[in-house]
């Protein structure tokens, strides 16, 4: 570039920083006409550099201002190559941080792949260098990260046994920066040799005094000070590179903005003479640059150290610099040979305390040792200073404090405040913090109580009521007591701008981790003095008690907070009103990364009101990304939990000093926008715990229990568990798999999919994968027999582990090596130990993008919480367990299922009816057309068509099933256990549908056999009478004189007579039913005994048999004199009371039997009366317990066989008047007449016969058609209209019945429903059909729908039948043909009105068409006549809806073997039963032996419980009430998980008691108290919350 002027300067811009630019100036002169150059003069110069620039090539400007957060750091971002290698150096930054958070010491070991080694925006600045500085990315990120990024930055870089930044330049500013705050949060460990050698020193390294060496260069210096440092600082076993220098990678780039940075790090002795290089800990501080450039740095570094080591090749040069230094401190000058001699010229006014020269023979071993004996001796007698006392000296030097901010000043007094007064730490929690005392641990204790019962009492609903108002009485006293001041000051700091809030929280923390740390060394020394001088066993335990509570963190303040809200809560006073908003501000915090306690460890309890507020309010606030999956881990304490979890996200959980984590903590990680939609989710949520197997808890009785909890409820909350493994210790490992598996084993029940990963730790040999198969296999084979243990224990069936969960022998193990390398407190973090643990986090992470199942949210979250929480206060887990969300889910699945059976069921139902349309038009249409009817093939064909639809609908609804199980949305995984479940249900349902179509159709064609026979008579019959009639016309016709018409009659009388009586046209035989009855009874009971044949011998009729109600005998057959109605009622003892009932039942479900089979149409056959015998005797041979003698029986048999030979001899009887011949041409003698006089005038009969037509045949089939069709319909309304969720499942229909009992408050239909359940539900249903229906003309609707779709269907045959031929019988036949699947033919009437039909087929037609069109009216009218709903649901015969309904609510029909209440379970096919609410055993009858008292017990309270029970089940020996299943396997029965379970019960049997015992005649129940205080509100909340129906309301 070339410029020129007329001034005497030139501005040249655009020049690049830090760029060295050579500028060549000469002046240009005019002689004579020519231009002369004068000799040129050459200058260099290079460039400033600015912070901004370099800012903008590492792609951090704009992080300047707006800062970098912790958060913003830790969040989960999508994986890509430049994880491991930068290819450009905007992405440096990235993945120095993502190393860093993970304390990888390679984080310092990153470069550009790329020779560019920059993006496209970059201008090239680092382009020959290819890369940055480590120092200047370093620098970069501290200006850029906000204060409490840099806090975790220094922390995480000090574990790394890297340097930290003491003081931070600003090239731009030429200002430097006190990084006070900034190394607040790092605390060291060491031994020191002036202390006792088992003494241990921890405390934080800004408040900790220490010597300060510091290390600076001046000039040129031909050895690298920083490397010759980090020889001194590291011990001969193992060098590290604390302090970066020019020989590491990169280290060669040059600085640009990291010059003037003054790092620093420790010494800490270990306590080891031969490993520790100095007996005391020392401070080290490296100036980066010459201190001629930065006084202000060497000026503090000489204030603050004990001495200065100045690293100086040339003295003589910089002689008069260092005379102008004022160093205060030891000066120690470090010189090379060629220079020695330079130093002696110094003058007096410069004398430094030492001087080291480095002769050229001298090696870098003999160096470090004269360095190590300088330092030594400078030790000896040194001044010591801490960091915070630095910090007053550095304003005077013109030096910026970090946390000298206002913001940050009023936080650390509001923390002050809180902290100053703590002296004593057990009593301040007790002062100060008492509501997480002792009220808070009593009350977990009783609400464990009141879940497991175990004191043994008689009446257990009477303990509950004590425990209740134990419980009660306890939150009354805390909610009373006031809030102190530390928690005024507390929720002061918390209710700050959100900066000064995560100040305040930090600061509270520093301040009382500080406390802690000094409590706890004083209790240690103590500690030590009563163990080496023991004087009594009650001061070490005491002593051991106060080391225990003497913990004090901000999770105890938050702790206190979540107690204080839980009281206010429950009071609902003022304080409550204040503290409504702490939810939300706790929920901000979790999203700023601020853990949360979940369990609290002292007391074992969870504040359920607390969690489920914050996670509540946390739903909002991260709407619409608020999806959650959890990460936990499990193992023994100590085994570096805590540890693996920070080193895999880089947190820090709020763990106190001085002790392990207690209960479980929660901390939210962010997913980054970009990673969501593979990682399916928005944040993972990391849950801490307390290891397992604690030493402080091992003492306690319930440790293995509080351990199994604590299992069970993070597993059950993990989406995957991390169980952490310490390879040395194998009976630990043991111990910790049988907690694990127990966890596990409950998941797979409840319907959790665990997901499990095995990590095992401080495993460091290179082959130690391969070399561990065998020890795998054993770990598995140790779970298979530790998984069959825990299931025999939890009392379910043997499994093997990986019944239970997915596991992989090679996938799901991790080997990591131990985290230090070498010995602590110098040793940094194994490099192998962080890159193991990042590969573990991406197998975690690839399990997430891989799964089906679908995130939660936090309400879901918070449903796991409280359902797995209530469920663990349960001796029993498995079968405590109850989760809403499973509730709902299973709920959907039922509705879902019931749905899709109905479907089934239509479509069947449908093709039924058709099916028996078309049979039944068969056997009359053979008839009329003189065809075979071959029955068989009918049989075989429909049966076939009945298979393949059968197959068809099977497939679809099987098809829905695993369509619903594929799902990835709707909780669907919950259920995952029931699907078995429902597929056998719709097996079963095929199978029931096949077998009744089968019968159905069986009876049908049998039906029609006998129709057949009948008809045949009847065409023999009409035939007859037809060729009488004309051959009476033709007669007639020939006399001369016309005929009147009293003549006609008289001819026609005399002709029909004549013809019956000649023709013996007889009614059909009539069977005495009664006597052959008796003989098939007869032969089932003769070979029954002596005394039965006696009973059978004295009866010769059943006429009077079952006429009156029965009574069991209790006495032999010799008292027998006559057998009349029944036996007369005998005295009773309980057990003949039992056989009483028995029979009745029997005789009930016979009757049921007998009505099903006298409804229908057809015949009596033989093989009823045979069916039903074997019908009792499968009844009889299911009563095990009381067996029924063989009198008893027989009378039984004789008794119900009397009540079915009366209603069969009535069904024959009535067949008999509906198809005898003879009655059935009688019937119609009046149309043969008229026929008759029609031929005799030779009339016209279209118009007559195409209205008899209408009438008379198409009337009633249409009428017929719609009744077959609306059972269907009226279901599908009840199914899918405004009553649907009444009926969608049995649990839906059980809150309808029972809120219905509550509205009424009725003790006769509350009775009637526990006593006559079925009966009871059987009339509900129908009458919640006719109240439906009786609404808006609904049951008209539907049969006008099904009289248009009929009659349009007629119109269409009609015309198709017009073609068919032109004979007007034939037509109307073939009508009726064309709709043989629609309408049954009423033959009788059809060959009435055709049989003497002369009409003109075209005409007819035409008349027919007319008289439809009047039917279709005058049937309308006929319907809308009948208003009637209840009369209208009597007639429909079949597919009656009340029965189909029932069958669909009332499942399975068993009954709770304690209380009675129905099963709700889905399907038929379930394996479980189960009730939704259980009932007081008195309302079932049961009362006490001794005081003939009601049992007011719930059996939801009793399988709670410690006590027993006893019944003919148990053979009438005591048995445990929780081991109920072991009687009863197939019911699950949950135990009553809050005080309000039961509400409903309670309160009707507090109001009814006296009723219920005048019907038991008993006496009332002692009823608890404060069960006649629940109010109807109450009882009807219960219900909603029982059955989980808030939503629907």
């Amino acid at each position: 570039m070339e410029s020129f002027t007329d001034e005497a300067e030139l501005n040249v811009s655009s020049l690049r920083p830090g760029t060295e630019y050579s500028f060549s100036v000469c002046t240009i002169v005019e002689l004579n006409g020519t231009k002369v150059d004068s000799t040129p003069v050459k200058i260099t110069h290079r460039t400033n550099i600015n912070m901004e620039f370099v800012l903008r090539e590492l792609g951090l400007q704009i992080h300047l201002k707006n800062k970098l957060t912790l958060q913003s750091v830790l969040e989960l971002k999508k994986p890509s190559e430049e994880d491991q290698t930068a290819h450009s150096l905007r992405s440096l930054p990235w993945l120095f941080l993502r190393k860093l958070m993970m304390v990888n010491s390679s984080a310092r070991i990153i470069k550009c792949a790329s020779k560019t080694a920059n993006s496209g925006n970059s201008t090239g600045f680092y382009e020959e260098q290819k890369g940055i500085h480590l120092l200047d990315l370093i620098t970069a990120l501290f200006h850029c990260a906000d204060p409490f990024l840099q806090q975790e930055m220094t922390l995480k870089m000090s574990m790394c046994q890297f340097s930290v930044p003491l003081l931070l330049p600003n090239c731009d500013t030429k200002e430097c920066t006190l990084m006070l705050w900034a190394l607040r949060d790092i605390s060291k460990q060491f031994r020191s040799y002036s202390l006792d050698e088992d003494s241990l020193k921890e405390n934080s390294i800004v408040l900790t005094d220490l010597p300060l060496i510091s290390f600076v260069r001046l000039g040129k210096s031909s050895v690298s000070k920083s490397e010759f440092l980090n020889k001194l600082l590291s011990n001969n076993q193992h060098h590290h590179d604390t302090f970066f220098h020019k020989e590491l990678e990169n280290g060669n780039i040059s600085r640009k903005i990291s010059n003037g940075l003054v790092e620093m790090s420790w010494y800490l002795p270990g306590g080891k003479k031969t490993n520790d290089k100095f007996k005391e800990p020392v401070a080290v501080a490296n100036l980066r640059g010459d201190i001629s450039d930065f006084k202000a740095q060497f000026t503090f570094l000489s204030q603050t150290s004990s001495a200065v080591f100045l690293f100086c090749d040339d003295l003589d040069s910089n002689q008069t610099f260092l005379e102008s230094l004022q160093i205060k401190s030891k000066l120690v000058l470090i010189c090379t040979t060629d220079s020695s001699t330079s130093g002696d010229n110094l003058t007096t006014k410069f004398k430094p305390y030492s001087k080291i020269l480095r002769e050229r023979n001298m090696n870098d071993f003999k160096f470090v040792d004269t360095l190590q004996k300088a330092v030594v001796d400078i030790l000896a007698d040194s001044t010591k200073m801490s960091i915070e006392k630095m910090s007053k000296i550095a304003p005077d030097l013109g030096i910026l404090v970090d946390e000298n901010n206002p913001i940050c000043q009023n936080a650390k007094k509001r923390a002050d405040l809180i902290t100053q007064d703590i002296t004593n730490i057990p009593e301040y929690k007790m002062k100060e913090l008492s509501l997480q005392d002792r009220i808070w641990k009593e009350l977990s204790k009783l609400e464990k109580e009141m879940c497991r019962l175990k004191a043994k009492k008689q009446n257990i609903e009477h303990y509950k009521s004590e425990l209740k108002s134990q419980i009660q009485k306890l939150q009354k006293q805390q909610g009373s007591s006031d809030m102190r001041e530390a928690m005024y000051q507390f929720i002061s700091g918390l209710s700050c701008s959100p900066e000064e809030q995560l100040y305040f929280l930090k600061w509270l923390k520093i301040n009382l981790d500080h406390l802690t740390r000094k409590h706890q060394s004083r209790l240690d020394e103590q500690y030590r003095e009563v163990c080496n001088n023991p004087k009594e066993d009650k001061d070490l335990r005491d002593l051991e008690n106060e080391i225990a509570s003497s913990s004090l963190g901000v999770q105890h303040f938050m702790r206190e907070l979540s107690q204080l809200y839980e009281s206010t809560h429950y009071q609902k006073n003022k304080k409550h009103t204040a503290l409504k908003k702490l939810p939300e501000m706790c929920a901000q915090l979790m999203l700023t990364g601020f853990p949360l306690e979940l369990i609290d460890g002292d007391a074992s309890n969870i504040p359920l009101t607390w969690i489920r507020d914050v996670l509540t309010a946390l739903n909002p606030l991260s709407a619409p990304h608020n999806r959650i999956r959890a990460v936990t881990v499990l193992g023994v304490q100590s085994t570096g939990k805590s540890t693996l979890l920070n080193t895999m996200f880089g947190i820090q959980f709020a763990v106190s000093s001085g002790r392990c984590t207690r209960g479980a903590f929660m901390l939210l990680i962010g997913v980054s926008e970009e990673f969501r939609s593979e990682l399916q989710c928005d944040y993972i949520l990391v849950i801490d715990t307390e290891g397992l197997k604690s030493p402080e808890l091992a003492k306690l009785a319930d440790s293995y229990e509080h351990d199994n909890e604590l299992a069970t409820v993070v597993v059950g909350l993990s989406d995957i568990t991390i169980v952490n493994i310490a390879m040395e210790n194998a009976t630990e490992m043991k111990d910790t798999l049988q907690i694990v598996v127990h966890a596990f084993l409950r998941m797979k029940e409840v319907g959790k999919r665990p997901c499990c990963h095995f990590v095992h730790q401080n495993t460091a040999d290179v082959a130690v994968y391969e070399k561990t198969l065998r020890e795998r296999k054993i770990v598995l084979k140790h779970l298979d027999e530790m998984t069959q243990a825990a299931a025999k224990m939890e009392k379910i069936d043997n499994k093997k582990f990986t019944d239970i969960l997915e596991y992989n022998i090679d996938g799901n193990n991790w080997y990591i090596p131990g985290l230090w390398l070498g010995v602590p407190p110098m040793a940094p973090v194994s490099t192998g130990y962080s890159e193991e643990v990042s590969k573990l986090k991406d197998g975690l992470l690839n399990i997430f993008k891989a799964t089906k199942v679908p995130a939660q949210n936090f309400m879901e979250f918070e449903e796991w919480i409280r359902s797995l929480w209530k469920a663990v206060q349960f001796e029993n887990f498995i079968f405590s367990f109850r989760n809403s969300l499973v509730a709902e889910a299973y709920s959907k699945l039922c509705v879902e299922f019931n749905t899709w059976e109905w479907a089934f069921k239509k479509h069947m139902i449908s093709w039924y009816t058709k099916s028996e349309t078309k049979i039944t038009n068969m056997s009359v249409m053979s008839v009329r057309s003189k065809s075979t009817l071959n029955v068989d093939t009918v049989v075989a064909d429909l049966k076939h068509e009945a298979t393949k639809e059968l197959d068809k609908e099977e497939e679809r609804l099987l098809g829905k099933i695993q369509q619903y199980f594929e799902r990835e949305e709707e909780h669907v995984h919950l259920v995952e256990n029931y699907k078995e479940d429902f597929v056998n249900s719709a097996k079963g349902l095929r199978r029931e549908t096949e077998t009744d179509l089968r019968n159905k159709i069986e009876n049908a064609v049998l039906i029609q056999k006998g129709i057949e026979k009948v008809e045949l008579i009847k065409q023999n019959q009409r035939d007859t009478m037809k060729e009488k009639v004309l051959n009476l016309t033709s007669v007639c016709r020939n006399t001369k004189n016309k005929l009147s018409d009293s003549q006609l009659n008289e001819e026609f009388k005399k002709m029909w007579d004549d013809t019956v009586r000649q023709y013996s046209l007889t009614a059909l035989p009539r069977h005495d039913l009664g006597n052959e009855t008796y003989r098939l009874l007869h032969s089932n009971l003769e070979t029954k005994g002596g005394a039965v044949r006696e009973m059978l011998s004295n009866i010769t009729s059943l006429d009077e048999c079952g006429t009156g109600p029965f009574y069991a005998m209790t006495i032999k057959m010799n008292m027998f004199k006559k057998l009349k109605n029944s036996y007369l009622p005998t005295p009773r003892n309980k057990k003949h009371k039992l056989i009483q009932m028995t029979c009745e039942r029997i005789i009930n479900e016979s009757e049921m039997l007998i009505l099903s089979k006298t409804r229908t149409k057809s015949d009596y056959v033989s093989a009823d009366i045979q069916e039903l015998l074997c019908f009792i005797e499968k009844k009889l041979e299911n009563c095990k317990d009381p067996q029924i003698s063989p009198e008893n029986a027989a009378s039984l048999k004789i008794h119900i066989c009397g009540i079915a030979a009366r209603a069969f001899q009535k069904m024959h009887d009535d067949y008999i008047q509906r198809t005898d011949p003879l009655s059935s041409l009688e019937r119609f003698k009046e149309q043969w007449l008229a026929d008759f006089k029609d031929l005799y005038y030779q009339r016209d009969q279209c118009q007559s016969k195409a209205e008899m037509c209408a009438q008379q045949c198409f009337a009633p089939a249409v009428m017929d058609y719609i009744q077959k069709r609306l059972g269907p319909d009226i279901v599908e309304e009840m199914l899918t209209g405004k009553t649907a969720v009444d009926f969608s499942t049995r649990t839906y229909f059980q809150f309808s019945l029972l809120k219905q009992l509550l509205q009424d408050e009725d003790f006769n239909t509350i009775f009637k429903f526990v006593k006559y359940y079925k009966k009871f539900v059987t009339e509900w249903i129908s009458e919640k059909i006719i109240e439906h229906f009786s609404k808006d003309d609904a049951f008209l609707k539907l049969e006008m729908k099904h009289l248009n779709a009929i009659v349009s269907k007629l119109e269409t045959a009609i015309e198709s039948a017009k073609s068919m031929t032109n004979n007007s019988n034939n037509f109307v036949t073939n009508v009726f043909n064309c709709l043989d699947e629609e309408l049954v033919t009423p033959i009788d009437n059809l060959n009435a009105a055709l049989v003497l039909n002369n009409s003109d087929p075209a005409e007819f037609v035409d008349c027919l068409k007319s008289s439809i069109d009047k039917m279709h009216q005058a049937l309308e009218e006929e319907l809308r006549g009948e208003s009637e709903i209840r009369e209208k649901l009597a007639k429909l015969s079949m597919n009656r809806p009340q029965e189909v309904i029932f069958r669909r609510v009332f499942g399975c029909g068993k009954k709770c073997p304690f209380c009675k209440a129905p099963c709700e379970a889905g399907g038929k096919e379930h394996s479980e039963h189960f009730a939704s609410v259980h009932r007081p055993q008195g309302i079932g009858k049961h009362k006490w032996t001794s005081t003939r008292k009601l049992v007011p017990d719930i059996c939801s309270s009793l399988v709670a419980s410690k006590g027993d029970f006893r019944n003919k089940d148990t053979g009438y020996q005591w048995h445990p009430n929780k081991e109920y299943r072991q009687i009863y396997p197939d019911w699950r029965i949950q135990p009553d998980t809050s005080i309000e379970a039961t509400d409903f019960w309670k309160y009707i049997f507090a109001k009814y008691n006296t009723k219920f015992a005048e019907k038991y005649n008993a006496e009332p129940a002692d009823i608890p108290r404060d069960w006649y205080n629940i109010s109807v509100h109450q009882a009807n909340k219960c219900l909603e919350d029982t059955f989980l129906l808030k939503s629907q309301k």
